[in-house]
């Protein structure tokens, strides 16, 4: 297969030309002069590479818990595939899910691909804003073992509060085993927090978000992640978790080459505006007994405490190129690059170049996402899939 467009984002910079796709691969790139018959010409939309996102609870009307089912767990990676992602980490704490994730990866799939599981806790010491800290959890070490086992080998990254009791321990045990540590919902301080990136902590989850912000006379958790350059930041680009100026203060003072753009979604992705009951398995005295969907896209409790997102990398990738002017040939590499760089697949994936996987997305001026392709297969097409989202979802749980 051989397609063409007059801007295709590879790793050396964005040109004009042909990409010639076999069994997956990208065997060889043409410039707009070759002698060459397209089989399909996008023209002038753009051509960049897919999106690899490491943080991501579910979207489209599906949880990643123990209620997923198979067919809702193919529903969302179709989900993903229509938002330009084509390699995803799920993320849940869930044993069952855990499960369930650990056996779709095994099959090939029509949507995005997934190449691990997240466990984001649950050993965490920090609610947020407007929320109540009932107590810092201890880490259990049979739970962990418990973590492992579920996941099957597929575990590629674990987050945990580096104050906690015991964390250091934990971290220690799934290192050991290659799994990636990353801090998160954490009241650490500054030396607190270096003193888990010195204990094998090498990620830092939603980068401002749930944890010690910037303070003048203690720069937290957040300063921590920014100094230092052994330290890999996730961040959401919604303007919505983070406003517009903290996200310009963090492109101006961290390495671009270390920030990887995560969307941290939930089921309320794509879900039309309204009250929910909340999906987060808690009891009627919990704040997230209702969730409220606003216009803005915000996803709140009752006590207007952030729960998830309901945006997608590709909203990030607008706003970071619409409202922080920076070049589309930088932010891709924070949403697939870095990622991919990170957790061990650059070699075949994270950019368009000769030899790696065809995994590549179509997007228009306004970047709306037109197809993506996964290995070469053609896994979203925006004009046959239409309404991608568990009705089910709305059925039972909206309110209003």
């Amino acid at each position: 297969m051989i397609i063409k467009s007059k801007r295709i984002y590879m790793e050396d910079g964005c040109k004009s030309g042909y990409l010639e796709i076999e069994n997956g691969v990208i065997k060889q790139f043409l410039p707009e002069n070759s002698a060459v018959s397209a089989d399909v010409d996008y023209g002038n939309d753009r051509i960049i590479p897919g999106i690899f996102d490491t943080h991501t609870h579910g979207g489209f009307g599906v949880s990643w818990n123990n209620k997923c089912t198979e067919e809702e767990g193919k529903l969302n990676l179709k989900g993903w595939a229509s938002c330009g992602v084509t390699a995803v980490f799920p993320t849940t704490t869930d044993l069952v899910g855990m499960a369930l994730v650990s056996k779709l990866a095994d099959e090939v799939q029509d949507g995005a691909k997934i190449m691990g599981i997240h466990s984001e806790g649950p050993w965490g010491s920090r609610v947020g804003e407007k929320g109540v800290n009932l107590g810092y959890p201890k880490v259990d070490m049979e739970h962990a073992q418990r973590i492992w086992d579920a996941c099957n080998g597929k575990l590629k990254l674990i987050a945990i509060a580096p104050e906690v009791e015991d964390a250091f321990k934990a971290a220690a045990f799934f290192k050991e085993k290659g799994v990636v540590i990353s801090a998160f919902h954490t009241n650490a301080n500054y030396m607190e927090a270096c003193l888990g990136y010195d204990n094998g902590f090498s990620v830092a989850t939603h980068l401002g978000n749930v944890m010690t912000g910037l303070h003048h006379r203690d720069v937290g958790t957040m300063g921590a992640a920014i100094l230092r350059d052994d330290v890999n930041c996730e961040l959401i680009c919604d303007c919505l978790h983070v406003c517009q100026q903290m996200l310009q203060i963090v492109m101006k003072l961290k390495d671009h080459d270390k920030i990887m753009m995560v969307s941290d979604s939930g089921s309320y992705l794509g879900a039309p505006v309204g009250t929910y009951k909340g999906d987060f398995g808690v009891d009627n005295d919990s704040d997230r007994a209702k969730i409220h969907v606003t216009p803005e896209g915000f996803v709140l409790s009752d006590t207007g405490r952030l729960s998830g997102s309901s945006k997608p990398v590709i909203f990030g990738i607008k706003n970071l190129v619409e409202r922080l002017g920076l070049p589309l040939e930088d932010v891709v590499r924070m949403s697939s690059y870095n990622p991919h760089k990170k957790y061990g697949s650059i070699d075949k994936k994270g950019s368009i170049k000769v030899g790696k996987d065809a995994d590549i997305v179509v997007i228009s001026n306004d970047f709306d996402v037109l197809y993506t392709y996964s290995e070469g297969r053609l896994v979203f097409n925006h004009e046959v899939d239409k309404n991608i989202f568990n009705q089910k979802f709305v059925d039972e749980l909206k309110l209003d």
